[in-house]
């Protein structure tokens, strides 16, 4: 029971509602209520309340006020609200008429676009909880999610083929998307199938479904991925408040989405886009200049990524200057990575201050804010904050450290996660508040966060987060090894890649490349070792085991 008489519970109560008016107003001056008749409001209203804030309620929301406006462009062209709405209903009927409902598992592993997008609308018809995977994730990991929780169907891109578990029990597969030559000689329907073919089983949708978790895979480096439980968004207003208000983001605007939708940015503003009636502009494989393109072609007003695609589109951009207009953009959206500073002012120096970043991880989701002002002032600051919820820098003993000294950041708001599903993992909390396993500070004259690095030393290429101790685990299982250990070495594209120390014992031939494709095989495609370092000395460790860094050579 809650102890309205506690003084810290009643500040953090005035804090959250403080927060709640101030976020439901940024929301509310982006224009949302502005369009529509009184008829299509109530029309959306009534949609939202059957189906809640999911995707399917929203696209219905925007099919009853804004059918004919492009909802999504992707590799395969545009889509209208009414047409994605229409493609993602029809997907659920024929779920349903197969016996998916809302105690369902259903996993989702495509690339941007409409073969993402619609099995994650079809979820909120019928309520099953979808699993969204990683395109990265090694077939060994797909197989072990499918098994340890019960998969009942996977919706996958047809590259992925290769890798997807075709001998699960119970197990449907499908492809979301199927590209030129894509393997005929195993039973795979696409959607479209699908759509030709319904099953035997009543196809009716539920009137108001229960609705199943939203499940994120984390740490995926160490065997099977944790799978990382959220509800469906409610109106978390107090937390997408500050980037909303700092970027000035207006509803119905033209967003450019480099931003994988599997992941924590890319599904949290896909399913906001759609509440606001945003066109989405995508593409299934990031390339820089056809980003330059899009933003010129359809005058995006805003630009969805992060730093390690962010890099590269400045680049593209700087050296073609004047070949693609970009006066149209408003903000740009950071998450996923850390900025370094050069990229930060390289960015405002390009597109002026329009540059926001957000931190956060997958089980806390949003928990800072960096807006243009905060950056232009401190390049590496995470901003403060969000505008509801707790987030507190703590000591080893578990109590708040002053401003100004390092401890682990800890936070917890509407969007953090439920929980892990399966008995395995176990949340590591304080007082409430997610362990979010960064060491950081509280600047103490700005009060802005400042992240200082994994306080596990975690590896992240590219966004993903690479348990070093991982790597190095799995290569001492390969033949002719007798000792491995990694490190994270800064790159150029990645800004961090693995590295490798591996101790060779003769018994049989191991070469750099043979480490790097047992790593490719056996865990995700970030976690493969830029480089490897093969030798037949001993590991340098002190008197209690540990590798002493400094006296690695190579």
């Amino acid at each position: 029971m809650i102890d309205l008489f506690d003084k810290r519970t009643r500040d953090q109560l005035a804090y959250d509602i403080k927060g709640m008016v101030k976020g439901g107003r940024a929301v509310l001056n982006t224009g949302l209520l502005k369009e529509g008749t009184a008829s299509e409001k109530l029309d959306a209203v009534k949609y939202v309340a059957r189906y809640g804030a999911t995707l399917a309620g929203l696209l219905e929301a925007g099919a009853a006020r804004y059918p004919d406006r492009i909802a999504l462009v992707d590799d395969e062209g545009e889509l209208t609200y009414r047409e994605l709405r229409t493609q993602a209903r029809l997907t659920a009927h024929v779920l349903a008429s197969r016996g998916i409902d809302e105690n369902s598992r259903v996993g989702i592993m495509a690339r941007n676009g409409r073969g993402f997008l619609i099995p994650l609308a079809a979820k909120g018809y019928l309520g099953f909880t979808v699993f969204l995977l990683n395109v990265g994730a090694s077939g060994q990991q797909l197989r072990g999610i499918a098994k340890d929780h019960g998969l009942d169907m996977i919706f996958a891109d047809s590259e992925f083929d290769a890798k997807l578990p075709d001998d699960v029990d119970g197990l449907t597969l499908c492809h979301a998307w199927a590209g030129e030559g894509y393997r005929t000689d195993i039973d795979f329907p696409t959607m479209q199938d699908l759509w030709a073919s319904p099953g035997p089983e009543d196809d009716t949708l539920p009137k108001k479904p229960h609705q199943g978790g939203v499940v994120l895979m984390s740490s995926g480096t160490s065997g099977t991925p944790k799978a990382v439980n959220h509800s469906e968004p409610t109106f978390p207003v107090g937390v997408i408040g500050p980037p909303i208000e700092a970027l000035g983001v207006k509803a119905g605007c033209t967003l450019q989405m480099t931003a994988s939708m599997f992941h924590v940015l890319g599904w949290g503003v896909s399913v906001i886009a759609m509440l606001a009636g945003c066109k989405i502009v995508t593409q299934r494989v990031f390339d820089p200049e056809n980003v330059m393109r899009q933003v010129d072609e359809y005058k995006c007003e805003g630009i969805i990524s992060s730093a390690v695609f962010l890099k590269d589109q400045l680049e593209v951009d700087l050296a073609n200057p004047g070949k693609y207009d970009h006066s149209s953009v408003k903000f740009i959206l950071n998450a996923g990575n850390a900025m370094s500073e050069d990229l930060v002012v390289g960015l405002e120096k390009q597109y002026g201050y329009i540059l926001g970043s957000g931190y956060g991880s997958t089980e806390g989701l949003l928990v800072a804010f960096a807006g243009p002002e905060d950056l232009r002032v401190d390049p590496t600051t995470a901003g403060y904050p969000v505008w509801n919820g707790r987030l507190e820098v703590l000591g080893e003993d578990g109590k708040p450290v002053a401003p100004g000294e390092v401890g682990i950041i800890h936070a917890r708001n509407i969007m953090s996660m439920e929980g892990y599903l399966g008995n395995r993992d176990a949340a590591e909390e304080t007082d409430g508040m997610l362990n979010l396993g960064d060491k950081g500070v509280i600047d103490p004259e700005s009060g802005r966060l400042k992240v200082l690095g994994r306080d596990n030393d975690m590896i992240i290429v590219g966004g993903e987060n690479i348990w070093p101790s991982s790597v190095s685990d799995l290569i001492c299982r390969m033949d002719g090894v007798e000792d491995a250990y990694c490190v994270g070495v800064e790159d150029d594209n990645t800004f961090q890649r693995v590295k490798a120390y591996v101790v060779v014992d003769g018994t049989t031939e191991v070469s750099e490349d043979d480490v790097r494709a047992y790593i490719e095989e056996n865990l995700i495609i970030p976690a493969v070792p830029r480089d490897v370092v093969l030798q037949t000395e001993a590991l340098p460790r002190n008197v209690i085991g540990k590798v002493v860094k400094r006296d690695l050579v190579g």
